[in-house]
């Protein structure tokens, strides 16, 4: 049993199976949904379940047909620990939600960085390169090309896509960062006018209730975020 966490903490348990064929295709891991339902079948290492194929194309789970003994004891992230506010930065459990945030921001959601993806940022991170949402804004081309995978080459195509993130505009940025979607598109005001609203402001802004007017407020209000604006405001991004 593993667990993914994904961008906004949300944690997926994951059954990695004994390879199986099911209408010719070898199956070899089966998503269980959520934390709440792996909880409720308690399935563990060592048991047989049945799964399906969804539209004749994605794996799913069915139940659990025999369980094994003793029962296995299995590592399970604390759900609270895990947010749309969590892990902006590496620390003990947050690397895979780091990395889902790293892949969110270059991706086509994003800023659209071309040739940079999960494995980029997954080796920067093995290598001591980043810690932390924004770190690569400061990536050095010269220690790059030491890193395994990164040859000169490589170092200075990374380096490019990379830059090509600083003329990317603000409503783009907001996107990467991860900003909770709002009915507007396009968030009026920069940074700073943003970050100086609250909770009854955002609220007044049509298309957004109490809920998605209380995540905007403490995103634009979260420490770590703002020192994330910092960051970029130093770095000369647009709006910022």
């Amino acid at each position: 049993v593993r667990f993914k966490i994904g961008r906004t903490g949300r944690i997926t348990p994951i059954l990695e199976l004994d390879p199986v064929l099911l209408d010719d295709r070898q199956i070899k891991r089966v998503s269980v949904g959520s934390l709440k339902r792996w909880q409720a079948l308690d399935i563990r290492p060592g048991d047989q379940v049945s799964i399906s194929l969804a539209g004749q194309v994605i794996p799913r789970l069915d139940q659990v047909i025999l369980r094994s003994h003793p029962r296995v004891d299995v590592t399970v992230p604390v759900a609270s620990d895990f947010h749309h506010l969590s892990c902006w930065q590496l620390a003990p459990g947050c690397e895979e939600q780091l990395l889902a945030r790293l892949t969110w921001l270059s991706g086509k959601q994003g800023l659209d960085l071309p040739h940079i993806g999960r494995e980029t940022w997954s080796n920067l991170i093995q290598a001591g390169q980043i810690s932390g949402l924004v770190d690569w804004l400061n990536l050095d081309e010269t220690e790059l090309a030491t890193i395994d995978g990164f040859g000169d080459r490589s170092s200075a195509r990374l380096q490019a896509s990379l830059r090509t993130a600083r003329q990317r505009p603000f409503a783009q940025w907001l996107k990467a960062l991860g900003v909770p979607p709002s009915a507007r598109n396009n968030l009026p005001g920069d940074w700073q006018a943003l970050a100086a609203r609250d909770a009854q402001a955002w609220q007044a802004e049509a298309g957004i209730g109490p809920g998605r007017a209380a995540q905007l407020s403490a995103f634009f209000h979260d420490p770590q975020v703002l020192a994330m604006s910092e960051t970029l405001r130093a770095a000369g991004i647009d709006g910022f």
